[in-house]
């Protein structure tokens, strides 16, 4: 009898470790690993981890498995299109701006407008988030990462020259005006100082689309797909600039060589600079921060300033496109976009966060708030970079007098359209 008693025993016993085991290994089975790329140096990284590690503590079902990508776009793209071949594109994507366009032409991202829809946060979303996701009538991207190009000025220099440096220049004429009299040459007539930073090397379309914008073109008609460099809007403000240049106000230097700018070298007078490289300049000099000012958006028939985005998509083949929203919609919360604004200095994309996010630091983060509302970013086309090639060479063209900026811009529009016939655009 005690014999039996025993094997009765053993006997549950084991059947209950079996079901416990068993039931462990089904509840290990049954979550769900998303996969997450972003673009990013370490602090990117860092920042990136430490959520996903958040959001795995708040939804144990799901794990998240990060991969930091290099940062230029075309290294991106090359591993983009081997996970595509090999079924091992991410689920979800911390895509560039232009990867709407030439990704969501190849239908590489889920349309998000029916989770958008359900989502009880989307109406606390900036407009410039969701539209800047757009493609083709879908939204395909949700922004949360805001990159404004500021237009940065030097309070001392502008006393220096009698100017008010509390009254930045409010439109065109007043920067043409401001930039005569803060260029500072020496006896020999070579500017030593800068009226302001117009870049001499291409490609520099994201400076003279804001311009272009401002004073009514399209710059890319995005909803019939083609070129809108032609119309009057578009050759005044390149002739604006160029009448500029032509006046010696600048120092020749490269747009995407930023740290080299003018301003960003202490002899520039009003700059065109990204907010997160200011924000790197004041980290690194605190007293610098004190002598710069910020230009509002201006325009001759609408303001426009120029703001790059980086975006949150979906894979259109991903097995987890559920939990890959859930992951977004934690990545979008207050508390979260606070912690990104405290690591990374990346503004907050929710309307009920921008009286704390100016708060924070009223000057430069209202610049931003502002730049942000007002901002454009490049066109979201298939052949983005292709027109690049061509607005840049007009550009270049206008500014060294090979064409007038009419003739450049015609040329430009002509060769845009005659290499997207050839491709099939």
């Amino acid at each position: 009898m005690k014999k039996l008693m025993v094997v009765i025993i053993v006997a549950i016993v084991f059947s209950v470790s079996f079901l416990w085991v068993g039931g462990q290994q089904g509840s290990a089975s049954a979550k769900t690993t998303v996969t997450f790329w972003f673009p990013g140096g370490a602090a990117q990284e860092g920042y990136f981890q430490n959520a996903a590690e958040r959001f795995e503590a708040k939804n144990p079902d799901i794990g998240i498995e990060i991969s930091a990508l290099p940062p230029d776009a075309a290294d991106i793209e090359a591993r983009l299109n081997i996970a595509k071949l090999s079924n091992t594109f991410p689920d979800v994507f911390s895509a560039y701006l232009v990867f709407m366009g030439t990704r969501g032409a190849q239908g590489d991202f889920t349309p998000l407008d029916e989770y958008i829809a359900k989502w009880d946060g989307k109406d606390d979303i900036l407009e410039s988030a969701l539209a800047m996701g757009v493609y083709q009538g879908k939204i395909i991207g949700l922004g949360f990462f805001p990159a404004p190009k500021l237009v940065p000025y030097r309070k001392d220099f502008f006393a220096e020259a009698g100017l008010d440096p509390e009254r930045p220049p409010q439109n065109w004429e007043e920067l043409a005006e401001y930039a005569r009299k803060l260029v500072v040459r020496d006896k020999a007539g070579n500017v030593i100082r800068a009226g302001i930073d117009i870049p001499s090397q291409t490609p520099a379309t994201v400076f003279i689309e804001p311009f272009m914008r401002s004073n009514g073109s399209l710059v890319i008609d995005e909803e019939k797909l083609e070129p809108s460099w032609t119309d009057e809007g578009a050759i005044e403000a390149l002739e604006y600039i160029v009448n500029l240049w032509q006046q010696n106000l600048s120092i020749p230097h490269n747009l995407q060589k930023w740290l080299e700018h003018p301003f960003s070298k202490g002899i520039g007078s009003i700059g065109f600079v990204l907010g997160t490289v200011l924000v790197k300049m004041f980290e690194e000099d605190p007293e610098f921060k004190e002598k710069v000012g910020y230009i509002p958006a201006m325009g001759r028939i609408r303001k426009v300033t120029f703001c790059g985005y980086r975006l949150f998509t979906i894979g259109a083949e991903s097995k987890a496109k559920d939990e890959a929203w859930r992951f977004i919609t934690f990545m979008m919360e207050k508390e979260e976009m606070w912690k990104r604004y405290e690591a990374l200095r990346i503004a907050p994309v929710r309307s009920s966060m921008q009286d704390r996010f100016i708060k924070e630091d009223p000057e430069f983060n209202r610049a931003v708030v502002e730049y942000i509302k007002y901002g454009k970013g490049k066109a979201v086309t298939p052949w983005t970079s292709i027109a690049n090639k061509y607005l840049s060479q007009a550009y270049e063209e206008a500014l060294n007098g090979i064409k007038s900026p009419r003739q450049a811009l015609m040329d430009a529009d002509k060769g845009l359209r005659a290499e997207l016939k050839r491709l099939g655009y």
